[in-house]
This record gives C-alpha cells, structure tokens and sequence, in this order.
C-alpha cells in the first residue's frame, strides 16, 4: 500500500512538471512569434520614414534644385551608409537621383563641388540690393520607382524634369 501511494505522488508529480513544460514551450513560441511581429512593424515604419524622405515630392510640379540637390545628398548619404559608391548604381537598394534639363543629369554621382556648381548655375541670384535675378525656376517630380519591391520597398530612383 506505502509502494503504490509513493508510485501516485511520483506519476502526479510527473505529470504536473509536463503540464509545467507544456505551458513554458507556448509560452516560448506565442512571445517568440508577437516579437517577430513587432520587428516587422518597426522594420516597416522604418522604411516608410525614409521613402517619405522621397515620396514627398511626388507629382510635384513646385521643387526647386535646393530640394532636389538636398535629396541627392541624403540619397549619396544612404548609399554611403548601405556601403555602395558611384560604381555600384545597378545595387539594388542603391538610390539615383535623376535631373532632367539641359541634358541627364544623375545627381547622386555627383561630388560635393559639382552639386554646388550645379545649385549656383540653376538658382536665381540676388544682386547687391537684394532685388531677385529673374524668375524662380521650378522642377517635377516625374517618377519615383522602387525598383525592388519584394526586397523591403526601398525607392531606388526618382527622376525630376525641368519645367519650362
């Protein structure tokens, strides 16, 4: 009788510790599963902050080249911190910054000097008084294209044309 009482803690005390591993392993893959999830979101909002980077000048008939020169350099910055440089521009999460004027211009491949040689040719001056040299010239955002939408929908390329 003392055996068979002493064989029934055992098997209880068996099965609550299955019972205990049981809950411990959902546990494990429900949290494992929801912080995948979350990563996700913040990987996703973190792309979607940067493409707005771009995406705010879409359709828009009123960029100047201070905004589109700006955009080359934050374009030349994320592709220095993804590692790539001029001779990488077929990479795909590599950014080109198209101007289309007076000829093709990719700003991205640009240096810092050529884009502000760029910036004094295209902007409108002031004289010594202060009166403006003739008219502001303006941009549009023709394009803004991912060109890799099943790897992160990062925006590869944006293309502004010269409004005459």
């Amino acid at each position: 009788m003392e055996n068979a009482s002493k064989a029934l803690i055992m098997s209880g005390s068996i099965l609550i510790g299955v019972i205990i591993l049981s809950i411990a392993v959902y546990l494990f893959t429900a949290f494992g599963g929801s912080s995948k999830q979350i990563q996700e979101q913040v990987d996703a909002r973190v792309i979607a902050e940067f493409n707005n980077n771009f995406l705010k000048y879409q359709g828009s008939e009123e960029c100047t080249i201070h905004d589109i020169v700006n955009l080359a350099k934050f374009a030349k910055k994320a592709n220095e911190q993804m590692g790539y440089d001029i001779s990488d521009y077929q990479e795909p999460f590599y950014i080109q910054v198209i101007l289309i004027g007076n000829g093709r211009k990719e700003l991205t491949q640009f240096t810092e000097q050529q884009l502000v040689n760029l910036l004094n040719d295209e902007s409108v001056g002031k004289d010594a008084s202060g009166n403006m040299l003739g008219s502001l010239q303006y941009y549009k955002c023709e394009e803004v294209r991912f060109d890799n939408p099943e790897q992160a929908n990062r925006v590869s390329k944006v293309i502004f044309r010269k409004i005459n």
